[in-house]
C-alpha cells in the first residue's frame, strides 16, 4: 500500500514559503477545471499552470523511485491504465494520496526560483488537504458536478474518445470501462470530501454560466477582474 511522504510535503512547504500570490482550482474530470481556469486567466492576467501537462510531461524525467515511488510504480508498468483499474479502491486512494504529495514536491521544485510571480494552477491533485498544508485553504477551490454529468461527459465528448479506445483495447472493455467510471466517481467524491475537510471552497457547477463562475471564484479569491 502507498504512503505519503510527509518528508515531501515539509520540502515543498519551504521551498514555497514566500509564494503570497499561488491559486489552486482543482477538481474531479469533466468539472471544468481548464474553462474556468482560463476565464479567471482572462479576466486577471494571471497565468496558468497546467499540472496535467507537466505530470505528463516536465516533470517525466524527474520521478525518482526513492522520492517518487507511486509515480515509478506506475509508470512502470507495461500498462499504467490497466494497472490503475486493478488497484481495489482501498488502493487506488492511498496511491493518489502519495502522487499528490510527490506532485506537490515536483510543483515546489519547479515554482521555486520565481517566488514572487502569481499564478493559477490547474488541477493535478486528488487530495487538497494535502496542498493545504502547503497554500492557505482559502486559494484553493474545488469545482464539482453531478456524477452522472461526469459519466455522460466521458460516454459522449469527442475530446475523451482517446481514453475510451485506450479503455475499449482492454481486456473485457465493458467491465474496464464500468471500474473507470466507479475510479471516476471515487476521485470526484474523495476530492470533494477532502476539500470540505480542509477549509476550502466547492464550486458546484449546475448551470452556472462560466464567466459568472469564474467571477465567484476570482471574488472569492480576492483578486480584481
Amino acid at each position: 500500500m502507498f504512503a505519503v511522504d510527509q518528508e515531501l510535503i515539509e520540502q515543498a512547504r519551504e521551498l514555497l514559503q514566500n509564494h503570497h500570490h499561488l491559486y489552486w482550482v482543482v477538481g474531479g474530470a469533466c468539472s471544468g477545471k481548464s474553462t474556468i481556469c482560463q476565464a479567471i486567466a482572462r479576466a486577471t492576467g494571471l497565468p496558468v499552470y497546467d499540472m496535467d501537462e507537466h505530470i505528463y510531461g516536465r516533470y517525466m524525467p524527474h520521478y525518482h523511485p526513492q522520492q517518487h515511488p507511486a509515480n515509478t510504480a506506475w509508470l512502470a508498468a507495461p500498462n499504467p491504465l490497466a494497472w490503475q483499474l486493478a488497484l481495489s479502491p482501498e488502493a487506488f486512494n492511498a496511491f493518489n494520496r502519495a502522487t499528490t504529495a510527490e506532485y506537490l514536491h515536483l510543483l515546489a521544485t519547479d515554482l521555486a526560483p520565481t517566488p514572487g510571480a502569481p499564478l493559477l494552477i490547474d488541477g493535478g491533485i486528488t487530495h487538497p488537504s494535502l496542498a493545504a498544508q502547503i497554500i492557505p485553504a482559502p486559494r484553493i477551490v474545488c469545482l464539482a458536478v453531478d456524477t452522472a454529468v461526469s459519466a455522460h461527459i466521458w460516454t459522449t465528448d469527442p475530446d475523451r474518445a482517446e481514453m475510451r479506445d485506450w479503455i475499449r483495447a482492454l481486456p473485457e472493455p465493458e467491465q474496464m470501462w464500468q471500474k473507470f467510471l466507479a475510479c471516476d466517481q471515487l476521485i470526484s467524491e474523495t476530492m470533494i470530501a477532502d476539500s470540505q475537510a480542509a477549509g476550502a471552497a466547492v464550486f458546484w457547477r449546475d448551470t452556472a454560466a462560466i464567466p459568472d463562475l469564474a467571477q465567484r471564484i476570482i471574488t472569492h479569491f480576492g483578486l480584481t477582474a
